[in-house]
């Protein structure tokens, strides 16, 4: 049998997915049930320990315990957040007594948002534990791993004498694994550029650093054992330096594969030795098949080594060229790129749901310049540690220099790829049948490609059909099919965000929140990315207030970074004098975009289609409220309202209309209740407030459903008691996103109505 423990590791990784797909949340760490921030104790051994800079812009001390006594299995580590007045660090392997505000990882309360909960379980953390104290240690300490911690420190601080401070935290990022210092819009940044690679400590720093060693060991003529334990053991020393994460567990596997099978008389086989560092790793954690960094490490390896050597031979085959193109190092570096993405791209539409279209060109600069940039840093590391800090060893440090200037270059490419209309695809999350079709397709042509090669078939045309295998799977992976119409109430917290697709057209009404921070940032552009909405055709803000345009501002910043576009700004259209300082914030910043801006008023209507498959519909909206150039001292009072309809399906979104807005409206619904009375859907007023929807205007609407977006546990007491017997009397059936998270109505050509929350209610 060919390959053992590849055979082996498909197996196991089978086996091992589809324990998971049934026993998901068995393994992941479900948090105690006591509240969060309240006060816990653990004694535990302190495993690592690290600096990370708050949201403050503070830098605290982390330690991470292996708590004493394993009452939960499935977890390893208690990461603990230290007060700023704990002096006295605890040793790496020390005992210790922690007291503090334990707090539990969440999981994501709207689809596309970051799932802290299964990130933290795939790293084996329990849960946090902030303002730390500790109030009890025995001294003693794993003296290794508390000098490799030691030297780590250190290393970062010969980096901060000879490099800005900017490029000092890049650099340690790459050669030191701690991204904690860099700042947030470089990392966003080359995300967006698709080359955020970069940063993990792999297989680069093992060809550089480790083969590196051992070839200068080989020309001192050194013993083949000498040559090949003394790099093996610097690279486990490195590894364990920087925290052995999924990627440098696979690198550094590989590399003592490779320096030990010559040792022992057998051959190195890259896919062999990668099958059995997969399999170590998933043995130990199984969650790591839902770990970005383990899926995109593992998967560049397969495409560089499996599907780079087969799209080679289906150039030759079907250009009929009998010279080899390994010598064009841009041919190489595209088909590199290519074989890479076409293996990992089903892991970004999963983790991301986009894709920076531009990132294989930007990677033929980026990479191959990766080698020299690793080397300047290890030459400035030590600059900075013979000779100090200043401006004088900057200006002396040649390494130093090439190394901003390296940094530079990167900054200039993403921001310029990042400036180029449509770099990033927003694909979407993607149905796992087709991804198990893409990858099955992919599979099929390579092994078609393989046997052309082998049997010299110069059938042309055949193998032009088979290399259109390849552009077909992409084509399922990638299509978005119309759905039709679907309404989703983000969870936002305290406030509202509505986004309404067509499967032609996406608006978003309102966006933003008093409670969440960057609800655009965390909440709102990842539902977008998620849903695969690159593009806004209309924001319909309903008024200014702060928890309802905030998000709203945080899109517009992202469009200058090539984020997702909004075509048309709409705001009610009330009189000059009650536009306060937010409304005029609005039309300022669309100014600014050259984001056309329409003002809405009462009887004004527009019309968009609604696409199912091939199939389309019509779907009106029409303004009930404001009236226009109204004047009114509250913003909630001319707050924009909208009536839907599409087919037999009619739907009211209210914003926070209320007072003599919302005496306005009820004259209106009463003066034509055939069009606007007794509607499906209402977003309720104000976020619950007992002081909107009355009575009267339950009469006269008689909603058979009702979203209440607000956020939990809120300083209003949001949706008040009243309000929710006011709905239930009529048969309403209630939807809260502080209970539900994001709530999504789907609505079928015949009227069907289905309705999906994010979370479990009492999750």
């Amino acid at each position: 049998m060919k390959r053992p423990l590849v055979i082996a590791s498909l197996l196991i990784t089978a086996i091992v997915f589809i324990y998971l797909l049934i026993s998901f949340d068995n393994d992941i760490y479900v948090p105690p049930k006591e509240p969060d921030g309240s006060f816990t104790e653990c004694i535990g051994v302190v495993s690592k320990k690290e600096l990370k800079i708050l949201y403050s812009g503070d830098t605290v001390n982390v330690i991470y315990l292996v708590p004493k006594e394993k009452k939960r299995s499935k977890a390893k580590y208690i990461e603990c957040y230290l007060e700023e007045d704990d002096d006295e660090l605890p040793n790496i392997g020390e005992e210790v007594l922690v007291a503090g505000k334990a707090y539990c990882f969440k999981p994501p309360r709207n689809p596309g948002e970051f799932d802290s909960r299964l990130y933290y379980s795939t790293l084996k953390i329990a849960y946090r534990i902030k303002n730390a104290h500790i109030t009890a240690r025995n001294g003693k300490k794993d003296i290794l791993r508390e000098k490799l911690c030691i030297l780590r420190y250190r290393l970062e601080g010969m980096l901060d004498n000879c490099l800005a401070e900017e490029d000092s935290a890049v650099m340690k990022a790459m050669l030191l694994g701690d991204r904690a210092f860099m700042d947030e819009e470089i990392k966003e940044l080359y995300k967006n550029s698709g080359i955020v690679h970069i940063l993990a400590v792999s297989g680069l720093h093992i060809s550089i650093l480790g083969m590196g060693l051992y070839k200068f060991l080989k020309r001192l003529k050194l013993q083949n054992v000498v040559c090949s334990v003394l790099p093996i053991l610097f690279m486990y020393l490195y590894g364990e330096m920087c925290g052995i994460s999924s990627s440098s567990f696979r690198a550094i596997g590989m590399f003592v594969l490779r320096l030990t099978a010559p040792l022992i008389g057998r051959t190195y086989d890259l896919l062999s030795a990668l099958a059995l560092t997969e399999m170590l790793l998933i043995i130990d954690q199984p969650l790591y098949l839902f770990n970005s960094g383990f899926l995109f490490s593992f998967g560049a390896v397969i495409g560089i080594t499996v599907v780079k050597p087969r799209l080679e031979e289906m150039i030759l085959l079907i250009l009929n060229l009998k010279v080899r193109i390994s010598r064009n190092l841009v041919i190489q570096g595209l088909l590199s790129g290519i074989s890479v993405v076409l293996v990992t791209l089903p892991v970004y539409l999963e983790f991301y749901y986009t894709y920076p279209i531009y990132s294989l060109i930007t990677n033929i600069i980026v990479i191959p310049l990766m080698g020299l940039l690793l080397v300047c840093g290890v030459l400035s590391c030590a600059a900075g540690g013979l000779l100090g800090a200043g401006l004088v060893v900057r200006f002396l440090n040649i390494p130093g220099i090439a190394v901003h200037y390296i940094l530079l270059l990167y900054k200039y490419l993403c921001g310029f790829q990042n400036s180029i209309p449509g770099n990033i695809l927003y694909l979407g999350n993607k149905e796992g049948y087709r991804i198990v079709i893409y990858y099955v397709m992919l599979g099929i042509a390579l092994f078609l490609i393989k046997k052309d090669k082998e049997k010299h078939d110069r059938e042309r045309t055949w193998q032009i059909i088979r290399a259109l295998i390849i552009p077909a799977a992409l084509f399922i992976l990638t299509i978005n099919i119309p759905g039709g119409l679907k309404i989703t109430a983000i969870d936002v917290g305290q406030g509202d965000g509505i986004v309404i697709s067509t499967g032609c057209s996406n608006i978003l009404i309102d966006g933003g929140s008093s409670s969440n921070d960057k609800v655009g940032k965390y909440s709102l552009i990842p539902f977008l990315s998620y849903e695969g909405i690159g593009v806004l055709d209309a924001v319909i803000v309903s008024h200014e207030d702060e928890d309802h345009i905030s998000g709203i501002l945080e899109i517009m910043d992202g469009m200058e970074k090539g984020g997702i576009r909004i075509k048309t700004l709409v705001l009610p259209d009330v009189a000059a004098a009650t536009r306060e300082s937010n409304y005029h914030k609005l039309e300022k910043r669309a100014k600014e975009l050259k984001i056309p801006v329409k003002y809405i008023s009462k009887g004004e209507k527009f019309e968009l289609k609604v696409k199912t498959g091939f199939m389309s519909e019509k779907l009106e909206f029409t303004c009930l409220n404001p009236t226009k150039k109204m004047e009114t001292e509250g913003a909630n009072a001319y707050s924009g309202v909208l009536h839907m309809r599409y087919g037999s399906f009619t739907a009211l979104f209210t914003g926070d209309v209320e007072k003599e807005g919302e005496e306005q409206l009820k004259q209106t619904i009463s003066q034509n209740t055939e069009k606007y009375g007794e509607i499906t859907l209402l977003k309720v007023a104000h976020h619950g407030s007992a002081y909107t929807t009355d009575e009267e205007f339950l009469e006269m609407t008689k909603p058979k459903l009702a979203v209440i977006s607000c956020g939990v546990n809120n300083s209003y007491g949001h949706p008040h008691a009243e309000l929710l017997e006011r709905l239930e009397q009529y048969g309403t059936k209630i939807y809260r996103t502080d209970e539900l998270g994001a709530v999504s109505i789907s609505v079928s050509r015949k009227g069907e109505v289905r309705i999906k929350s994010t979370l479990i209610p009492g999750q």
